[in-house]
C-alpha cells in the first residue's frame, strides 16, 4: 500500500517534541511506502517561519526526494482540478469563498488518486467535500 501524508500531519509534528515523537512512532513505519506531494512540500516551506522549522521540513522532505518519491501535479491533474472546482462551485455554493484555498487540497487528492495511494489527513471537512466530487483513497485521522 502507498501513502501520502497531508500537510497538516507534518505541521503538527513541527509543533513540539511530543508531537514529533508521535509522528515518528505513527508514520516512520510507513516511510518505505510513503510519497510526498510537491504541493505539500510547497505548503510546508511556506509555513516554515523560522530556521528550526525549516530544518524539520528538510528532515521530512529529504528522504522522499532522495528516493524519488515526490509526486507533482500533471497538466491533466490541473485540468481535472478545474472541473472539480467548477463542480463544487455549482453544487456546493457555500464553499465558494473557500475555493482558492481548496485548490491545493484538490491537487493533492488528484496526485493520490493517480499513484494509487491513500491520503492520510486530519482535514476531515475539506477532503470529504473533495471526495464527494472525485473518488480517491482517503483516511481521516483523529487529531
Amino acid at each position: 500500500m502507498k501513502y501520502l501524508l497531508d500537510t497538516n500531519i507534518y505541521i503538527e509534528a513541527c509543533q513540539s517534541e511530543e508531537k514529533r515523537a508521535r509522528f515518528r512512532t505513527t508514520f516512520f513505519p510507513l516511510l518505505p511506502s510513503t510519497f510526498l506531494s510537491a504541493v505539500v512540500a510547497y505548503e510546508l516551506y511556506v509555513n516554515a517561519q523560522d530556521r528550526r522549522t525549516r530544518s524539520l521540513v528538510q528532515e521530512f522532505i529529504n528522504p522522499m526526494e532522495r528516493s524519488g518519491r515526490v509526486v507533482s501535479p500533471t497538466a491533466a491533474d490541473w485540468v481535472e482540478a478545474s472541473a472539480i472546482v467548477t463542480a463544487i462551485e455549482e453544487k456546493d455554493r457555500g464553499w465558494r469563498s473557500k475555493l482558492p484555498a481548496l485548490l491545493n487540497d484538490i491537487l493533492v487528492a488528484l496526485c493520490v488518486r493517480r499513484i494509487g495511494a491513500t491520503l492520510l489527513t486530519y482535514n476531515r471537512e475539506d477532503f470529504r467535500l473533495i471526495h464527494r466530487h472525485k473518488d480517491f483513497s482517503l483516511r481521516i485521522l483523529e487529531g
